[in-house]
């Protein structure tokens, strides 16, 4: 029998996360992460949303304040270096004097900042740490092609959302990656495939891996459908 295939639920994404989404242009990242947004502020899980874009274009939806868009990363070290000071406050205040400003940060049409830029892979590493509850700091990171992610950035992601990834070499390694976590032989590679073909033959869906999952024993575990309407 196969395996059942389960939608994603924004309220299992943990706090503070760093989020990956990969797929050719034009299949639908920027309207999946406007989705995915909207969703989060539905839940109380956004105060403000931040763009860092090198065109500038899209998410009017989540982020239409020219205030919180930016054309470069340089603004995103001094707004980590913030959230740091904030995270070291609340360690030592009482609940009442805590910060809890939740920020979701999306970074899209950077390609050639992805793998360059330090601070990137140091927040895949250390992200989390900087803001714990009630602060809250996700990131939502689009591009083209996944060798643009550092390895580090790759592992270290709480979720990797992917269609349509350009080339079967990068479809390679998220499979080995990321896709095949419960079974690295043949058949496991074979069903791995199989599952994630059954999710994305839907036009616009998107398989998202929940690679913060721990005591996973199925693919259902840990691989969801993710579909904006």
């Amino acid at each position: 029998m196969e395996p059942e295939i389960i939608d994603f639920n924004i309220n299992d994404l943990p706090n503070s996360s760093m989020n990956l989404v990969i797929s050719k242009r034009r299949a639908g990242k920027s309207y999946l992460v406007e989705h995915i947004i909207e969703e989060m502020k539905k839940n109380n899980m956004v105060d403000v949303c931040l763009l860092f874009s090198g065109t500038g274009a899209g998410f009017e939806r989540v982020c239409a304040d020219l205030e919180c868009r930016f054309d470069s990363l340089e603004k995103l070290v001094g707004i980590v270096e913030n959230y740091k000071k904030m995270n070291d406050h609340n360690k030592i205040a009482p609940k009442n004097r805590q910060f809890k400003i939740k920020t979701t940060i999306i970074i899209d049409d950077l390609a050639q900042d992805l793998k360059k830029h330090p601070i990137l892979t140091n927040l895949a590493i250390n992200g989390r740490h900087y803001a714990y509850s009630p602060l809250r700091l996700d990131f939502f990171i689009l591009g083209q092609s996944t060798t643009l992610f550092s390895r580090s950035m790759r592992l270290n992601a709480d979720t990797i959302t992917f269609t349509q990834v350009p080339s079967y070499k990068e479809f390679e390694l998220l499979r080995d990656e990321c896709l095949c976590m419960t079974c690295h032989n043949r058949e496991g590679h074979k069903m791995a495939l199989e599952y994630y073909n059954r999710i994305v033959k839907e036009p616009y869906a998107f398989c998202s891996v929940e690679c913060f999952r721990n005591n996973i024993t199925c693919l259902s575990d840990y691989i969801k459908r993710l579909k904006a309407p």
